[in-house]
């Protein structure tokens, strides 16, 4: 298998400057993220695996995986596993490449995978969910079930609302660049949404409780 491949069908549709956005914007991702978190994310991401049960032998997916921090740290911790990471950015998946080669970097789009039904156990995405405009979150979840195995999980790791009035202010603006209503209309419904798409749904609070974790499991 290669390990950088397209789908350029479900690529045409999206807006090119978001791609463009993203490929310029992976140069300095990780220094952004590192300046404005320091260790938190570090912690995040162990907090995230953890709670994935991960086991030998598993084939596991980073969906809109930016920079590869999720997949990059799941190849470290379990080197035995197939990881792939999925982002329609080359810059981010080039930039991901980078820090690993033995990940199976894929340039696609979350919400028209380039991939068989039921062939991964578990599938990630951390604080980039959001980010999918109006229906491409809903068409992104039913891409997600299909591509998980029966009794598979998928782990969805965003912000908590701030309870700092100014990083809230900041919160909604990014939840209103979804699109004026839908963005909050989803927050607010979440669970309901993700019941739609997993018989079996929970929610967790990190341990700085700034993240939520929503495990949907395939049964």
């Amino acid at each position: 298998m290669l390990k950088m491949s397209a789908c350029i069908g479900n690529l045409t549709g999206m807006r090119k400057w978001r791609r463009k956005y993203y490929d310029i914007f992976s140069s300095f991702y990780d220094w952004v993220i590192k300046a404005h978190s320091k260790d938190a994310r570090e912690r995040l991401r162990e907090f995230l695996i953890e709670k994935a049960e991960l086991t030998s032998g598993m084939r596991v997916l980073d969906l809109c995986t930016g920079t590869g921090s999720v997949a990059v740290k799941v190849k470290e911790l379990y080197p035995d596993l197939s990881v792939f990471g999925l982002d329609f950015s080359m810059g981010m998946l080039r930039k991901a490449k980078s820090k690993r080669g033995d990940v199976f970097w894929v340039l696609g789009s979350a919400a028209g995978m380039p991939f068989k039904d039921e062939v991964f156990d578990v599938v990630f995405c951390s604080h980039a969910f959001y980010e999918l405009k109006g229906k491409e979150k809903y068409w992104a979840l039913g891409e997600v079930k299909r591509v998980l195995k029966k009794g598979g999980r998928f782990l969805l790791m965003e912000h908590e609302v701030p309870k700092n009035g100014f990083i809230r202010f900041l919160y909604y603006i990014r939840i209103l660049s979804m699109g004026f209503g839908d963005g909050l209309d989803f927050v607010k419904r979440e669970l309901d949404v993700l019941r739609l798409f997993f018989p079996y749904v929970t929610r967790l609070s990190s341990p700085t409780g700034k993240s939520k974790l929503i495990i949907g499991e395939k049964r």
